[in-house]
């Protein structure tokens, strides 16, 4: 058994993805963003679960992610937009597979229509269009190619036209309406097209930005890029536990860990946790020389770490935590209401995002008490069973 493990709570995913869909006005679609495993939670039981709640378009970033998406959801009614578009030689793969490629460059549009007009069933695509984040998208000379290809003989049929905002965690921030203002303007040339602007940040900047498809991504999980913008109506959907490997006491002048930087000023009680920086437990969480020492969790009582996060290990002072609460226990909560999420990644100066994506793979994922994720629920789906 892994000596650490998140407790996954797709209630809580699926209640978030439902609230988020009553911020937009019921002519508006909610998508969700599963790349990079679903934020590190699972792409599988965390897709199967936003599809039985109605989620019929999802977001990844790589081809491979898209061919393991459809293996868990074979669905063709379900859409599952790849966002950085097809490289060289993988058309035969969003066919054979019915992915749905972003188109993002002049390139890639050539790449498609050259594709399209060697098959049967030619392959409808997503646009990207650039309107100020300046990292994907077609720029004006590939938004120019792209109008006039619609007027050839063999015309693109576009399903959804999209951009993605800049600043949306910055309400205030001018660039938000600059972006949606060109967007406008520049996707009114596909009249009866899908339009999609908004991740989880654009939500909260009302339904001007809203469209026909919004894309939540890290919202869904229950947190947000800014704290300070955390919405009090998601749910957090995971926690992060980690077994006490051994309960050991140590005498005053005595030192912990790699470096010897933590030294005891008095008979200390420590606790050794399975779990360290190859889990995602970041060694910039004990760090006192920047007033940076993390906290976990025992039976509602806080112990501080004492000495460096080490790859596999982390030691904390359970000086003031009962023997028999210790022991009932069994485990430490790594994030809890004492330290969350937002409070492990403003310790490590990032945001929430890199904390979960860097969630490692031994961590053992538990789905609503279970190591499995929900089963589809419909006709149309074809589960596939591992050997």
């Amino acid at each position: 058994m892994a000596a650490s493990r998140l407790n996954i709570n797709l209630q809580a995913l699926t209640a978030n993805y439902r609230y988020l869909g009553q911020l937009s006005s019921s002519a508006t679609q909610t998508g969700a963003a599963v790349k990079a495993d679903a934020y590190g939670l699972g792409l599988g039981p965390v897709s199967k679960a936003l599809y039985n709640s109605g989620c019929r378009q999802f977001f990844v970033a790589h081809l491979s992610e898209g061919l393991a998406l459809r293996q868990e959801i074979a669905d063709q009614i379900c859409q599952i937009f790849v966002l950085e578009g097809p490289q060289k030689d993988e058309m035969p793969d969003y066919l054979a597979h019915q992915l749905t490629p972003v188109l993002n460059s002049a390139e890639q549009l050539d790449r498609l229509s050259s594709f399209n007009q060697t098959v049967l069933n030619p392959l409808s695509a997503a646009v990207h269009i650039d309107t100020g984040m300046s990292r994907l998208g077609l720029d004006k000379a590939g938004f120019e190619a792209l109008t006039s290809s619609m007027s050839s003989s063999h015309p693109l049929s576009v399903c959804l036209v999209m951009s993605h905002l800049a600043c949306a965690d910055e309400p205030a921030h001018e660039l938000n309406t600059d972006q949606l203002e060109k967007f406008k303007q520049l996707s009114a040339a596909f009249k009866d097209t899908k339009k999609s602007l908004s991740n989880s940040a654009g939500i909260l900047l009302g339904q001007e930005f809203h469209f026909d498809l919004t894309r939540p991504g890290i919202s869904l999980y229950g947190t947000m890029s800014d704290p300070a913008t955390v919405d009090e109506n998601l749910q957090p959907v995971f926690s992060w536990q980690a077994d006490i490997l051994q309960v050991r006491m140590i005498e005053k002048g005595e030192t912990v860990g790699y470096g010897a930087e933590f030294t005891a000023t008095h008979p200390t009680k420590l606790a050794t946790l399975g779990v360290g920086y190859a889990d995602g437990y970041a060694r910039a969480l004990y760090r006192p020389d920047q007033g940076c020492v993390a906290t976990v969790g025992i039976g509602g009582y806080a112990a501080p770490l004492a000495g460096r996060v080490s790859m596999d290990l982390i030691v904390a002072d359970v000086s003031h935590v009962p023997d028999a609460v210790l022991e009932e226990a069994g485990h430490a909560e790594l994030i809890w209401e004492g330290f969350r999420l937002e409070d492990m990644a403003l310790a490590r100066h990032t945001i929430a995002y890199e904390v979960m994506t860097g969630l490692g793979g031994r961590i053992i994922r538990h789905y609503d008490g279970r190591q499995s994720g929900p089963p589809l629920q419909g006709r149309q789906i074809t589960q596939k069973t591992k050997a």
